[in-house]
């Protein structure tokens, strides 16, 4: 019994100093200037004790101001919150007891401890402070950019006040994920994934100048296919390392659906890339892949895109195209791999060339459960199975990648992969809604909240709503609302969307458990709803429809009554023959 108890107390101690080892380590890293430092005059009213649970960003809302010391700007502050104040809006704010938030970080990357952790910190906007350590950094990032001296200070503030105050690192949130705002400004918000785990995911983008992968480019010409999701991480563009690097040579850039800079919701032209003036040759117009003469420009063909896990979606054609362009001219073809973001587990839907070799796009389901670089070996492997031309393909991995996990879980940057792709929500309900394209009712494009909506002029949404949700679908509801497509959707003009300007009543789908939600059964449950209250009004865009199934089985079984049920039934031979193809591919 003593042996065990030794064991035990030799285990904990260990943990306890190597935790201790480890804060402390974090604690010498870190200079925070002190209140009695910056001369903080105390509170002047009663504050709330709570316990930091949260770790929760803003940003000042004001411009940056380099030229003054952190202390000046901090009293500023302080005299600004200690008494009643106009703000800019014209509203008058109450005094607070103290600084609002806990800790500032400054232009030059100083931080300072604000108010004391212990007590609540204080906000202009509606939300429950109780819990929350606010860190705030300096600026407007609505408008400016987060400099690299605060970024480096915040990712080294949230881990060591997470380890302090045993607070999560899952927890870290933006003030708007609390509040009706923009804080803590798109720029700032965009990084905030980055400081959610200390193990995140390593894409193929960052991992490609690793010296294994370097090799691969070092000293060739280099043909680049992306678009502005060829980010790594830091918010640095795989083009302009490319470009900058002196050790390669990037010749020529080929742009997808969207283009190159991915602001276009329509064909796209040839262009010049405006940062570097590199030719952009569109692969989303009248040229869909590289023909021989491009090639001969370049000894290496690069692929780095975002894909979104849906079949629907168009980069996923593009890197297949290029890959039989780079077979036939026999040059090297890298895939820089990137996650699923609706996972790398769920297989859905149906499969127009079923039974067969995995060779093109219409040999995939709805929903393949792959990465783009597990398709790019899918395709190449299967194509050598059956006696085409392969690719030199290399694929290069990501790193602290698991199957099951969500873009939201991989400590990444969530960037929109297409003008309408706004978000995770958007894209977990892309697979369902995407299908009203083939009707004549809206899938919400046009408005903040793509593919997230059904409407039309005649809908009765609470009716609708109430059919719906009597199917009781797994992860998911469904409420009465409105809303009025526009033709520009965050300042990106797109393919003008049905009823613009209208004023149309709508059913807002919410997923209330993503594990749970069946996006492509979801869709076809909603098609059964809409044909079966509005058999008059329902129209089908057939072609339309039939091109994003791959097959006219389903609009067909609608339309003489079948249940959705015995609609989904037919596709789980087919889906299981896919399985088996799939697992033989996954490199996670």
């Amino acid at each position: 019994m003593r042996l065990h108890f030794f064991i035990f107390l030799s285990v904990f101690c260990g943990s306890f100093i190597q935790k201790s080892n480890a804060q402390n380590k974090l604690q010498s890293e870190l200079k925070i200037i002190s209140r009695a430092e910056w001369n903080a005059a105390p509170p002047v009213l009663e504050m709330i004790p709570h316990t930091p649970r949260f770790i929760t960003i803003h940003h000042t809302g004001m411009p940056q101001k380099p030229e003054l010391s952190i202390e000046k700007k901090l009293r500023g502050l302080q005299d600004f919150s200690q008494k009643d104040s106009k703000l800019a809006s014209g509203k008058l704010k109450k005094a607070w007891a103290d600084v609002p938030y806990h800790f500032y970080i400054s232009t030059s990357g100083d931080i300072a401890e604000a108010r004391n952790v212990n007590y609540q910190g204080d906000s202009n906007t509606d939300y429950n402070l109780d819990g929350h350590l606010l860190i705030v950094v300096e600026g407007n990032f609505n408008k400016e950019k987060v400099l690299p001296e605060q970024w480096k200070s915040l990712k080294q503030l949230v881990p060591y006040v997470s380890e302090k105050y045993n607070i999560p690192l899952s927890s870290v949130s933006g003030h708007k994920d609390q509040a009706k705002t923009t804080c803590p400004g798109d720029d700032l918000y965009r990084l905030l994934p980055l400081l959610k785990t200390d193990k995140r995911v390593r894409i193929g983008a960052e991992r490609l100048f690793e010296e294994e992968y370097f090799k691969l480019i070092q000293g060739q010409r280099i043909g680049l296919i992306t678009n502005h999701t060829g980010l790594l991480p830091n918010i640095e563009h795989l083009v302009d390392l490319l470009h900058e690097n002196p050790e390669t040579n990037l010749k020529l850039l080929f742009g997808p659906e969207h283009g190159i800079r991915g602001e276009q919701d329509t064909h796209v032209s040839d262009s010049k890339d405006k940062t570097t003036g590199l030719p952009v040759i569109s692969l989303y117009g009248d040229t869909q892949r590289p023909t021989p003469e491009m090639l001969e420009q370049i000894d290496v063909l690069i692929f780095d895109i975002q894909d979104i896990g849906a079949r629907y979606y168009t980069y996923i054609r593009t890197m297949l195209f290029a890959m039989e362009a780079a077979a036939e001219s026999g040059i090297p073809y890298i895939v820089l791999d990137r996650p699923n973001p609706i996972n790398a587990e769920t297989v859905a839907g149906p499969i127009g060339n079923s039974f067969k070799p995995v060779l093109n796009i219409e040999s995939l389901p709805v929903v393949h459960g792959m990465t783009i670089g597990e398709l790019a070996t899918m395709f190449n492997k299967e194509r050598e199975k059956t006696g085409k031309s392969t690719a030199e393909l290399s694929v290069v991995p990501l790193e602290n990648y698991r199957r099951s996990f969500y873009f939201d879980e991989t400590g990444l940057p969530w960037i929109k992969s297409s003008p309408n792709m706004l978000n995770l929500t958007t894209a977990l309900l892309y697979p369902a809604t995407c299908l009203l394209e083939g009707t004549n009712f809206s899938e919400g494009r046009g408005t903040l909240q793509p593919f997230e909506l059904i409407g039309a002029p005649w809908v009765k949404a609470g009716e609708l709503s109430e059919l719906l949700n009597s199917y009781k679908l797994p992860g998911a509801k469904f409420s009465p609302g409105r809303f009025k497509p526009d033709s520009i959707v965050d300042g990106i003009k797109i393919y003008p969307p049905k009823f613009v300007g209208e004023e149309t009543p709508a059913v807002e789908i919410s997923i209330t458990n993503r594990n749970e939600l069946k996006p492509v059964e979801l869709g076809i449950y909603i098609l059964h709803a809409l044909i079966k209250q509005y058999p008059n009004e329902f129209e089908w865009k057939e072609k339309r429809i039939d091109h994003l199934l791959k097959t006219s089985k389903v609009r067909e079984m609608l339309n003489k009554g079948e249940s959705p049920e015995n609609i989904i039934g037919q596709w789980k031979e087919e889906l299981e023959y896919f399985q088996k193809k799939r697992e033989k591919y996954l490199l996670y």
